[in-house]
């Protein structure tokens, strides 16, 4: 809108400014958008300036008609370029896409060659960080770096969201809540230099206070002589005073940065241009009378500041190997190129997320505004030039959907694909080329309210995800479990899509439970299950009809609602009687377990008869690689130790739960099948049933009998090893680049 602005303008700055001449060097006219070509072609017309096409080696332009652009932009195609010297490469996980280019990298440098002649362009700058420390271990400082690196991906705007969650509750309720102070003491740049000592009594007074809050008596006792007591002094009712005492620590982390800055540069950056941002602020406030702005004001602010700002993270070095960025492409040639995060959303962009607007297309289209299809076409114009100047070319995608990325592969590889024959590497597991300096992990000793919390815990109820969560990494547990810091998570894609799953399969089998299921009951499901989906997908998105990515949300549980009664209505047509047992149910039971007594519970996604055989059946929307579970005599233990066997385990407890029910404790001398039901491998629009198999007899079932010999003895040892007071909380490192990811 400022360009269009400036343009209607331009004459009159013009005539005024008689002696002002423009020099314009431009490549690809067919890149530029309406307004820039409006603007070049006045500047030809009013004979004001010089315009000169690089593409034809610096030809001056004197005819404004040289100028054209399709108004109806048509994708480029790519199947008129030579495309064998392309290499599509997948990964499930950010991780692996670091360990594929340190990987190529070092092959490339192995066959000697130049690191100059190999150029690394970021899809998502995400990996940015993580890639240059990687590859700075094989090529040392033979690497140029030119990213306007998002100020979202340093991890330290974390620290000051948690101040202002803290300073938020101070304001709504006039005191600290106590979750907000553990959160920031748990903070990884305050603990690292801010406390020099165990804060553990401080959460043994909260406990002892039986609060939500913590008496402002504790803080001034205990935190008053720190350096992070300025953060509690903060004075949320007046706007100028919050703003001094924001000012005031930011100014005390910048001394301590200061201190080691080469370590330390990037979070010197953004406390630098957060300075910057809070002093206009600072400024405007000076300048008003009144205080219209207010603590939730000035949060918003700083929001806005993460998710726009960016730091330019600049190293040039014409001998190194390039790192940059998509858009800036178009200006290099290399020989080898590696492609970053080649995923829809990425390559190109979200056109939900590049163009946040209310107008609509036709509107924006109708008076010459921007339109998301040009951005595209830019991208395609880039992609381009990189296939045909490019003689090797590696294509790095992510194909699971998680927080970051959409895990679909970019619409520019489906060309690819279909204009070649191509194949997909697939890569699963990696080993580290260079040795790594040993990490310390995190232990936190259990104290008397830790241990009181623990056994609070274990009255209330613990489930099998609880004992998962410990098995994949105690420190988590502690976070989640002890501290109560569940409302840092986010939800990811596949958890919703788990949870809506569950919803719509409840709703669609609840009128036949207790009922055998028929064909007409599988006809009505037919019937009824887009209507129930569409439903619940809008009650659970809150919204009051289906856009954007929930459209792909709709598709995915959709496609799979589809499938799984298809499968049932294999089952009723080969003859098989399914009786509806339970559903979504939630089981407990009591285990003695020293001096204390544990309640075990968990909610079991469906129970039914199968032939008169009862079946406790587990709902997964991942795609199995397997199609038995097999559980040999002598890994047993492991089953309830090992996080990989958490699906396993899950059956197992529910097993147990069943067992101890009340409600079947007569059918115990007919143990049920445990199973999984899942999409399945390399087959589409197919659901699968994986049995759980025991022993070397390869039985199906076990009894109550063997069960608690076998299996109930690696159960209690597991729940007695998570309550013992003298076990401490030892953090389980997952992976090199975690504290990236």
């Amino acid at each position: 809108m400022i360009f269009r602005i400036a343009i209607s303008r331009l004459n009159n700055f013009l005539l005024k400014n008689s002696d002002i001449r423009i020099i314009l060097f431009f490549s690809k006219s067919q890149l530029l958008n309406k307004c820039e070509i409006e603007f070049i072609k006045k500047i030809i017309l009013l004979e004001k300036g010089s315009i000169y096409d690089l593409d034809k080696k610096n030809i001056l332009i004197k005819n404004p008609f040289d100028f054209f652009i399709k108004k109806k932009i048509k994708p480029t195609l790519i199947n008129d370029i030579y495309l064998n010297h392309i290499k599509i490469i997948s990964v499930s996980k950010e991780i692996e896409q670091v360990k594929i280019v340190e990987k190529l990298v070092y092959k490339m440098i192995k066959n000697g060659i130049n690191p100059y002649k190999i150029g690394l362009i970021l899809g998502d700058k995400y990996l940015t960080i993580p890639l240059f420390n990687s590859l700075k271990k094989i090529l040392g400082n033979n690497l140029s770096i030119s990213i306007d690196y998002p100020i979202k991906n340093i991890p330290i705007h974390y620290t000051f969201f948690s101040i202002f969650e803290l300073l938020l509750k101070k304001e709504k309720f006039k005191k600290f809540y106590g979750k907000d102070i553990l959160r920031l003491l748990s903070d990884g740049y305050i603990k690292k230099f801010f406390i020099k000592k165990n804060l553990s009594f401080i959460v043994d007074k909260w406990n002892a206070e039986n609060s939500n809050f913590i008496p402002e008596s504790i803080i001034n006792k205990y935190l008053s002589k720190n350096d992070i007591y300025i953060i509690f002094q903060i004075q949320t009712h007046d706007t100028k005073k919050c703003i001094i005492g924001i000012i005031s620590f930011i100014r005390k982390l910048k001394i301590i940065f200061i201190s080691n800055s080469k370590n330390n540069l990037l979070e010197l950056k953004f406390l630098s241009k957060l300075e910057i941002y809070i002093q206009k602020l600072r400024i405007l406030v000076r300048k008003t009378e009144k205080n219209f702005l207010g603590i939730k004001d000035i949060f918003n602010i700083y929001q806005q500041f993460i998710n726009t700002e960016k730091i330019p993270y600049i190293r040039k070095n014409p001998k190194g190997l390039n790192i940059i960025e998509f858009m800036d492409s178009y200006f290099e040639n290399f020989e080898n190129t590696i492609i970053t995060s080649v995923n829809e959303g990425v390559i190109p962009p979200d056109r939900i997320k590049k163009y946040n607007t209310l107008i609509p297309f036709d509107i924006r289209n109708k008076f010459n505004l921007s339109i998301f299809q040009e951005n595209e076409e830019i991208y395609h114009h880039y992609f381009r030039k990189i296939l045909k100047n490019s003689k090797n070319i590696y294509l790095i995608y992510k194909n699971q959907p998680d927080e970051l990325n959409s895990g679909e592969k970019s619409r520019f590889i489906h060309q690819i694909e279909i204009s070649s024959k191509l194949t997909i590497e697939n890569k699963k597991k990696f080993s580290f080329l260079f040795s790594k300096s040993k990490i310390y992990p995190i232990v936190i000793k259990k104290t008397e309210s830790m241990i009181q919390r623990l056994y609070k815990i274990s009255t209330h109820g613990i489930s099998p995800s609880s004992i998962y969560l410990y098995n994949y990494n105690p420190l988590l547990f502690y976070y989640k479990k002890i501290l109560g810091l569940n409302d840092l998570e986010k939800i990811s894609m596949k958890q919703q899509v788990g949870k809506i799953i569950h919803k719509i399969l409840e709703i669609l089998y609840h009128p036949i439970k207790g009922y055998l299921i028929t064909i007409d009951w599988i006809n009505e499901m037919k019937k009824n299950y887009e209507y129930i989906t569409e439903k619940v997908i809008l009650k659970y998105i809150k919204n009051s009809f289906i856009k954007g990515k929930n459209i792909l949300l709709y598709s995915i549980v959709k496609n799979y609602i589809k499938n799984f009664i298809s499968w049932e209505e294999g089952f009723v047509h080969k003859g098989h009687q399914i009786l509806i047992k339970e559903l979504e149910c939630s089981f407990s039971t009591i285990l003695d377990i020293g001096e204390h007594q544990v309640n075990l519970y968990g909610i079991i996604d469906r129970i039914d008869e199968y032939d008169g055989i009862t079946r406790i059946i587990d709902y997964k929307i991942g795609i199995s690689k397997i199609k038995k579970i097999h559980i040999p005599l002598n890994k047993i233990e492991n089953i309830f130790q090992d996080p990989d066997n958490r699906n396993t385990m899950q059956l197992l407890i529910y097993m147990y739960l069943w067992f101890k029910s009340p409600i079947f404790l007569g059918l115990k001398n007919s143990p049920p099948i445990i199973s999984i039901v899942s999409p399945e491998k390399d087959k589409n629009n197919s659901i699968l049933t994986i049995p759980v198999i025991f022993f070397h007899q390869k039985k199906k079932f076990i009894t109550y009998e063997c069960y608690v010999k076998i299996f109930l003895p690696c159960l209690i040892n597991r729940i007695s090893e998570i309550l013992n007071p003298k076990i401490p909380i030892i953090e389980k490192k997952i992976g090199i680049f975690d504290k990236f990811f």
